[in-house]
This record gives C-alpha cells, structure tokens and sequence, in this order.
C-alpha cells in the first residue's frame, strides 16, 4: 500500500468501497497529506468504513450468486447427501467433515460447524441435530485400524481438526455408487 523508492517518491492508495485514497509525491508530501488523513478522521472510524465496505461487497457477492444460481452451502451439502442416500447420523457427520474440507477448504472443522452445516441442509431440524452427540461418533470413527478418521500429524488431537483417513473416502465414495 505505501512505498518510496529510492528516488525519495512516494505513494499511498487505498481504496475499499466508495472510499478512495490517493497520496503520491515526494516522501515529505506524502507523509504530511498522510498526518492529515488522520488528523481529519480517526484510524478507527477509517476501518470501520472500510468493514462496512467488505461486508457490503461480501452481501452484494452472496446475492449475486444466489441469482446465478450458485447454490448455498446448506442446498448444496443436502443436495450432495441426497445424491448419495446417505441417511446414517455417522456417514452424514463424516460426509459433513469432508465437505468442509474438501469443498469449503476449511482446516479447523469444530463439531459446531458440522452441526450447521447439517442444520442449514434443512434435512434435520435444529432441536434433532442438538441431540447427536457429534464428539461421540466423531471418537468412534477414530477407532480401529479400519479408522475412518484421523488426526493430522501437525494439529493437536482435538475433534476440531479430524480429516478423513482413505478408508473414510473409500467409505464415501463406496456409498455414492
């Protein structure tokens, strides 16, 4: 966002949203206009325009996608488990985990979200997803040497960061034929 080269020149741009921010000219020029910036407005309120200037792009984004067709992460998950016939609370919670994995590229995967994600496939309720106990059968799954889970060697062995052993895709892929 800022440099000087070593001509002694300088430049700040930033722009987020409709807020636009140009300063270029000497080193001197541009650290003064740069004080008066700030001077005028507060760091804090600067950032919360540019925030509210994400997450105005990040909402404008979802819409637009939605209008596209481009499914939500609910209608896509349920469309990928219906596909499947996968009905068991077990394969549905490791379908889940590998979801957020492979599709979403989500590296810390806490039972939390696996519950939303399952929630928001509007196939089970809220009260009746509650009710699994997902560290139960996410332990379970961990078991065994057919374990269809496991721990990676560099995260801490919490249910969190569990990723599907080869027997877990071969268990998945074994269910979408």
């Amino acid at each position: 966002m800022a440099g000087v080269g070593s001509s002694g020149v300088g430049r700040i741009y930033i722009k987020a949203g409709t807020e636009e921010i140009d300063l270029s000219g000497s080193a001197r020029e541009v650290d003064d206009a740069w004080l008066n910036i700030t001077k005028q407005d507060t760091w804090q309120s600067t950032l919360s325009r540019i925030r509210q200037a994400r997450q105005e792009a990040i909402e404008r984004a979802r819409e637009v996608a939605l209008k596209s067709g481009i499914p939500e992460r609910g209608s896509a998950f349920r469309r990928l488990i219906d596909t499947c016939d996968i009905e068991k609370k077990s394969d549905v919670i490791l379908a889940a985990i590998h979801y957020l994995r492979s599709v979403e590229k989500e590296s810390d995967t806490p039972p939390r979200d696996i519950k939303k994600l399952i929630v928001q496939s509007e196939k089970w309720g809220e009260d009746e997803v509650g009710k699994w106990n997902l560290s139960l059968y996410i332990n379970r799954m961990l078991e065994g040497s057919s374990a269809l889970l496991e721990y990676p060697k560099d995260q801490s062995e919490k249910n969190r960061f569990v990723v599907l052993t080869d027997a877990g895709l071969d268990h998945l892929e074994n269910m979408s034929l």
